[in-house]
């Protein structure tokens, strides 16, 4: 399995009036709530119906831009980064997000909710629900003294407000991603048209390396806008004839399939649980294509070296996927040499068909979405960062969110962080750690087990289990229980149909539940 770090850098859409005087300190809620909203617009000033604002994005070696519009629960954000774009799209409730790749995406999972608890934030609505609302007390951040307020709306995944002690503006929203703790940090506040503005946004995952800076130019309030920037997007599909039957080759326990990039042929990992299209810095030089940008990505550790690539097309045999922005790194340097192999084919791949692998047979079918039916019973996914998420029940009591990755050969990787919440879940007992390689090299784990697993109605017992002992990189992910592997799948005749948010499973021809296993 293979992530790459995507920080979202939408402005927060908080609109102020400027600072109010210096305010004695505040100890409770309610005045800390109240000096918030005294700040938020000055008397008589008219609610913002219509919002734009646009400006520059700087970060990881890279350049790019913004544009945002809001009216009403309607909201758009378009994203340029070097090679990269992207589209966020608000329509009422939902949610649609569109990659570099033409992928189109509706949140249904974490990101929906971290959406819902942003958008009570931006309106200030969050300072008229007390009850949604947990004072934590007075800390300092970037030198100012601020109060910290951790805001949960209906539905919606916590964050952490940070309000300046003196002018009630916020300072700082910081939320769980991934492996660790995102923040965004807002300064060089503007008065436009009675408002106050943050124009300047820093994003940062912890590691100030790989910050993006973002600097507003321009607002236009309750101006006209185009209602067809606000049309549903439509979703890309592989360019084929028909649904295709390919052999994959199977070695250490994963599974390879052709790929070939300006006319030559290269041997790529069949990876569900990768957020995109990664070539080794080798392919990508025969292909002749420019790197760009000097980016983080998440494996077994977090990792530099990661940069972007635009490529015309790949094909897997009778299927073109075209226009795709690639990411590049020294797999071989990067995996400490685990993985000798040129490419992975990550999510865009699965977003643009429907896949069926039976590993068995050691085969392939794949096609267009909607191209052929799927076989067996449906699984419920949600692919909100680009991986299909699957809820799986542990030794008949505990649900459990995990990913299905196919570019993991294990049966089952259980995360330290659930673990953690879940000391019952293993037997205790550690015997020997071993050491287990990824993208950005090695991480430590031991070996244990699961009594049963519940996986679609079928019942798998004592599943070999890892358990990572990572605080940072993929393993260490606060949201998932962990990984469902090769090891598990191998039972299944599995399809993948991620455009529908959808994962089937039937028996397969070498279907063991374990039962036998010691």
């Amino acid at each position: 399995m293979y992530r790459r770090i995507v920080l979202s850098l939408g402005l927060i859409v908080v609109a102020a009036a400027a600072p109010c005087a210096a305010q004695p300190a505040s100890s409770t809620l309610g005045e800390v709530l109240a000096g918030y909203l005294h700040a938020i617009d000055a008397p008589g000033t008219k609610a913002i119906e219509r919002l734009e604002s646009s400006g520059s994005i700087v970060g990881a070696g890279l350049t790019g831009a913004f544009h945002t519009w809001e009216d009403g629960d309607r909201s758009r954000e378009d994203e340029t980064l070097g090679p990269r774009s992207e589209t966020t799209l608000r329509l009422g409730d939902r949610v649609y997000y569109v990659n570099a790749d033409g992928n189109v995406r509706e949140f249904t999972g974490l990101l929906l909710r971290r959406d819902r608890t942003e958008r009570f934030i931006d309106s200030g609505d969050f300072a008229r629900a007390p009850e949604r609302c947990i004072l934590r007390g007075r800390t300092t951040v970037n030198g100012r003294a601020v109060y910290t307020v951790d805001v949960t709306a209906a539905d919606g995944e916590m964050q952490t407000v940070s309000i300046d002690a003196e002018s009630f503006l916020p300072v700082r929203v910081g939320y769980d991603d991934d492996d660790g703790r995102a923040t965004i940090d807002f300064s060089d506040w503007r008065l436009v048209g009675g408002h106050r503005f943050p124009f300047r946004a820093t994003v940062s995952n912890g590691d100030h390396a790989f910050d993006m800076d973002q600097r507003t130019e321009r607002i236009a309030i309750d101006g006209p806008i185009e209602p067809a920037l606000f049309r549903r997007p439509v979703p890309r599909a592989i360019e084929m004839p028909g649904p295709q039957m390919l052999s994959l080759t199977q070695n250490g326990g994963h599974l390879y399939t052709d790929v070939t990039i300006a006319g030559k042929s290269y041997r790529f990992l069949v990876d569900s649980g990768a957020q995109n299209i990664l070539l080794d810095q080798r392919v990508a030089r025969e292909a002749g294509l420019p790197a760009v940008g000097a980016l983080e990505a998440s494996g077994a550790q977090r990792t530099g070296g990661l940069q972007l690539a635009r490529l015309d097309a790949l094909q897997i045999g009778s299927g073109t996927m075209r226009d795709l922005v690639v990411t590049v790194l020294d797999l071989g340097r990067s995996t400490s040499g685990a993985f000798p192999i040129d490419g992975i084919l990550g999510y865009p791949f699965f977003a643009e068909t429907a896949v069926t692998i039976d590993f068995a047979k050691s085969t392939m079918l794949f096609g267009p979405p909607g191209s052929f039916v799927p076989a067996g019973q449906k699984i419920s996914i949600e692919t909100d960062r680009a991986f299909p998420e699957a809820r799986f029940r542990l030794n008949g009591s505990i649900e459990a969110p995990f990913i299905v990755d196919t570019g993991n050969a294990a049966e089952v990787l259980l995360y330290k962080p659930f673990v953690d919440r879940h000391p019952g879940v293993i037997p205790p007992s550690v015997t020997s750690t071993r050491q287990s390689f990824g993208i950005g090299g090695a991480t430590t784990s031991y070996a244990s087990s699961i009594d049963r697993l519940d996986v679609a109605g079928f019942t798998l017992y004592h599943a070999e289990a890892g358990v990572m002992l990572a605080t940072r990189g993929a393993f260490a992910d606060r949201f998932d229980a962990g990984n469902v592997g090769l090891g598990v799948l191998k039972n299944f005749i599995v399809t993948f149909d991620e455009s529908q948010n959808a994962l089937y499973v039937e028996r397969g021809s070498q279907f063991d539940d374990g039962r036998s296993r010691l």
